[in-house]
């Protein structure tokens, strides 16, 4: 017995618009998934407030400092007691704002000249109160001349990458009992010794709220190989437009416009001087460490009562170079255009497919058997 059976094949034309339709579904699902390409980062030129810390039930919160011990972490300690401190953890030493309000960026905040008065009190003041350390009062400037090392620093910079803050604060240092410590991260010449973390950070642009943390490990003097964590918490203000949109030479702050508040603030006279050198007596203060934690201290790298980043600030980011943005294509960029040409091409195989391929009859192919 013999028999015939004849299989009809789709038209050439409907292959190709079934290829030309994967096309198109391939290049929809891929500018799907990318989305639009995400925004430069931007620097924050202003005023970084100061909101005063506080410490209730053993618990830290707004601005503060806290020692480690040589060879000690951010997150366990041991850590340095203050017997000066506020707080009923002493390890703890509030911090509260200084003339300018806070920490300005984009220019610097030198110490006066002298930077301390006939008992070894510091007494720059801009951007934080002066408070006492273990008998003595420190204070906090940034200089374009590090009191320290002698090394040229840059002014500070924070930049904003949607709601992460990191930043460049090598300009950042203490004097303390006629002595300097630089306290930035990085160091002048940008290193990042033992314990010195990036400078990390959140921001909430709609409101201005901040948080900023780091690590900076002292080196030479009393306290070489002790680190000191900064937690600085408040409102940023940018500069007003009108100033040329950066704060004034002479470090104070720029007048702005609080985000979400609609309130403004008056500039704020700076105090110009120039950097005071270092001077090498040796304190006659005693140190005296503590090896053990208080009941109810902070725990890990995200203080209690802070906004920040919820976990050590020791992270895989550059210390130094800040980046405001890059030429050329970003990988969003590339996904972008290699979808569109893959969707003009499926169009494309559409268009010609009806044009050339109208008249072609469907395939018949033809099986035979016994």
């Amino acid at each position: 017995m013999r028999y015939r059976t004849d299989i009809h094949l789709p038209p050439r034309r409907l292959i190709l618009r079934w290829v030309a339709a994967g096309f198109v579904a391939v290049a929809g699902w891929t500018l799907f998934k990318i989305g639009p390409a995400a925004a430069a980062p931007t620097p924050l030129i202003g005023t970084f407030t100061v909101t005063p810390g506080s410490c209730s039930g053993g618990l830290a919160s707004g601005t503060y400092l806290r020692m480690v011990l040589s060879g000690g972490t951010n997150s366990s300690g041991p850590y340095f007691s203050n017997s000066d401190s506020s707080c009923s953890d002493h390890t703890v030493t509030p911090l509260s704002p200084g003339t300018a309000g806070g920490l300005v960026t984009g220019s610097y905040q030198p110490q006066p000249s002298p930077a301390f008065d006939g008992a070894g009190n510091a007494l720059s003041h801009q951007i934080t109160t002066p408070v006492a350390f273990e008998g003595v009062k420190f204070a906090t400037a940034t200089n374009s001349v590090d009191p320290q090392t002698g090394a040229p620093a840059p002014a500070p910079t924070i930049t904003a990458n949607g709601t992460a803050l990191s930043g460049n604060l090598e300009s950042f240092g203490v004097s303390w009992n006629n002595q300097e410590f630089n306290q930035g991260s990085p160091k002048p010449g940008g290193s990042a010794p033992g314990n010195t973390t990036p400078v990390v950070g959140t921001y909430n642009v709609p409101t201005g709220s901040y948080t900023l943390q780091w690590s900076s490990q002292v080196v030479g003097g009393p306290f070489n190989g002790f680190s000191a964590f900064w937690n600085l918490t408040g409102r940023f203000i940018p500069a007003a437009s009108s100033s040329g949109g950066s704060a004034g030479a002479s470090g104070g702050v720029a007048s702005g416009v609080l985000p979400g508040s609609g309130a403004t603030t008056a500039p704020s006279s700076g105090h110009s001087s120039t950097a005071g050198s270092t001077a090498g007596a040796t304190p006659t203060v005693g140190v005296t460490p503590t090896t053990a934690t208080p009941s109810g201290s902070i725990p890990g790298g995200a203080p209690p009562g802070a906004t920040g980043t919820g976990s050590d600030v020791r992270t895989a980011q550059s210390s130094r170079t800040i980046t405001t943005g890059q030429g050329g294509w970003s990988p969003s960029s590339w996904l972008i255009a290699l979808a569109a040409i893959v969707g003009a091409f499926g169009l494309g195989g559409v268009m010609w497919s009806e044009r050339a391929l109208r008249r072609q009859r469907p395939l018949t192919l033809r099986v035979e058997g016994r």
